[in-house]
């Protein structure tokens, strides 16, 4: 294994890149790179990571993995092995939240002032509307052309014109109530709409070999999570957040990574060892690897937040 670290290590420098330079570009942590020049394979998490590293090492370097590979049996070869650690299945971080009462309150403001002014559009209605038939039941009846609040006398024509001219006063009076009444029923103010939420999208921008690209749109949680979950073999994940990283693990087959941000992020990488086993999902919406590179064991998936 020393020969493989040496080659490996020569074919670096003629390159001219350094160990951190090596791990910008393989995303290879840089503690297994130096392991992988010194032979310490035992440091890897596991065979299959061993070969898969020396490769990507040997090929950014120049040379031939598989070649590489072929010619050196004393690499361990990759096999299924039970890993006694148990798997951090999720990780919650614990934020600052506002008053969740203050919140609804804020929430339903809009609906509880357009509830009220329904209600006091509806009371005016009420009020005109059987002010007005009280005003109607104190009005005299006429009967035969007399009134029941006249004096059936003979002769009497000065009381009788008198309460015709009271007559026709209140009848005018009504009738302009009954229109100011009208007016105010039909003048209600328009209800403001509140804007319809957009719907959450994760769409792919572009594709380069094993690194994918994708744009997360539309109305996003306080509390976004990302879910890694390993079917039918092992995977090795890591997740970054606005270039820091804040998970990586060693999935056993079964087991699942979750990882908690905020909303106010702009950039998650998750680099996957071996995609083929690896199942990926933001905020309970599943995102497929891009068909050219769904060969490459080890992907890379880029999120953009806008």
């Amino acid at each position: 294994m020393n020969e493989v670290g040496e080659k490996l290590k020569e074919a670096r420098k003629a390159k001219g890149y350094t160990l951190d330079d090596l791990q910008q570009m393989t995303k290879i942590q840089k503690r297994y790179l130096i392991a992988v020049e010194e032979g310490n394979l035992e440091v890897l998490p596991g065979n299959f990571y061993a070969r898969a590293f020396i490769k990507q090492y040997a090929d950014t370097v120049g040379l031939d993995g598989e070649q590489l590979l072929k010619n050196h049996s004393d690499i361990p070869k990759a096999k299924n092995e039970e890993y006694s650690e148990k798997v951090r299945t999720t990780q919650t971080r614990t934020k600052p939240k506002s008053s969740s009462i203050v919140d609804t309150i804020q929430d339903s403001l809009p609906t509880i002032l357009i509830i009220l002014l329904v209600l006091a559009i509806a009371v005016v209605f009420y009020w005109a509307v059987f002010k007005g038939a009280d005003d109607n039941s104190d009005t005299p009846v006429i009967q035969d052309g007399i009134t029941e609040d006249q004096d059936v006398e003979v002769g009497s024509n000065d009381d009788v014109d008198l309460d015709s001219e009271t007559d026709e006063g209140t009848d005018s009076e009504q009738a302009t109530e009954e229109e100011n009444q009208e007016e105010e029923s039909t003048e209600e103010e328009p209800q403001e709409e509140e804007p319809a939420e957009e719907e959450f999208n994760v769409t792919q921008s572009s594709s380069t070999g094993g690194t994918t690209n994708f744009t997360v749109s539309g109305t996003k949680p306080a509390e976004q999570q990302l879910t890694l979950t390993a079917e039918g073999g092992e995977s090795w994940v890591s997740v970054t957040v606005d270039g820091t990283l804040i998970d990586e693990s060693l999935l056993a087959d079964g087991n699942s990574l979750s990882s908690e941000f905020g909303q106010d992020i702009s950039n998650v990488t998750v680099v996957i060892g071996n995609a083929a086993v690896t199942s990926v999902r933001l905020n309970d919406q599943g995102v497929s690897y891009a068909e050219e590179s769904a060969n490459a064991v080890r992907q890379e998936l880029i999120f953009e937040f806008e």
